[in-house]
């Protein structure tokens, strides 16, 4: 983190909700940045280092959970705590290595507190 503010990077390819989340994240004065899709993260990642990934389960390319699979193969991401958005809570596989699931929709509250008990465990 720089100066106590949280780097999150937002993972979803749809535009509208990646706006949304993007506006309640920076309202809760975190420093966001955004990626379409999977593959758009990995190259994001190389130049980045995000204190927390937040990813859509459904995308184009590359689906969260590969995502989070290839994060956690890497040494560097392997530790960062990554929240799985999805429509579908019961589709995710058991053995997701996401720190956090959250269900769409959501409320940004909820969405909130799992985020801050998140980067509060890593602190």
């Amino acid at each position: 983190m720089v100066l106590g503010v949280a780097k999150i990077l937002v993972v979803e390819d749809d535009s509208s909700l990646r706006t949304v989340i993007r506006l309640v994240l920076e309202q809760a004065d975190y420093q966001v940045a955004e990626a379409p899709n999977g593959r758009a993260a990995l190259d994001q990642l190389a130049d980045e280092s995000p204190d927390l990934i937040l990813v859509d389960s459904k995308m184009p390319l590359l689906t969260g959970v590969e995502l989070i699979e290839r994060l956690r193969a890497q040494p560097k991401y392997a530790k960062t705590p990554v929240v799985l958005l999805t429509g579908l809570p019961g589709s995710v596989p058991a053995d997701a290595a996401a720190d956090a699931i959250v269900a769409k929709p959501f409320e940004k509250d909820d969405l909130l507190d799992v985020i801050r008990g998140l980067l509060g465990a890593r602190a």
